[in-house]
């Protein structure tokens, strides 16, 4: 029998995969490590708060998916304001800023 995956896990993947894609990027453009380990942290403190909600929010009505952000759109609004309240290196800053809009071209 079908069960479907936790959305807790969804969310969790998917924002190891995001970060993990995210670091190698940063550090392809020669950002310090601890500028990355500041970026990947404050990005999933927040992610973490709004994936409390959204399990909250699904645990009582499972529609409530149709109405939370997906967890690719979750992590690039985590991370605008991340770059929007870090002070960031110009080679961070320009990669955030590429996934960011990339992401609004899309939609």
């Amino acid at each position: 029998m079908y069960k479907p995956r936790d959305t807790r896990d969804i969310y969790y993947e998917s924002l190891t995969i995001n970060s993990s894609n995210l670091r190698r990027q940063l550090a392809e453009k020669s950002v310090l490590e601890q500028e990355i380990e500041s970026v990947i942290d404050s990005v999933s403190k927040m992610y973490d708060g709004h994936v409390a909600v959204i399990v909250e929010e699904c645990g009582r009505d499972m529609m409530a998916l149709e109405r939370v952000p997906s967890p690719l759109k979750l992590f690039l609004d985590c991370l605008a304001k991340t770059k929007d309240s870090l002070t960031l290196s110009p080679p961070a800053r320009r990669l955030i800023e590429l996934y960011v809009s990339a992401w609004e071209d899309w939609m």
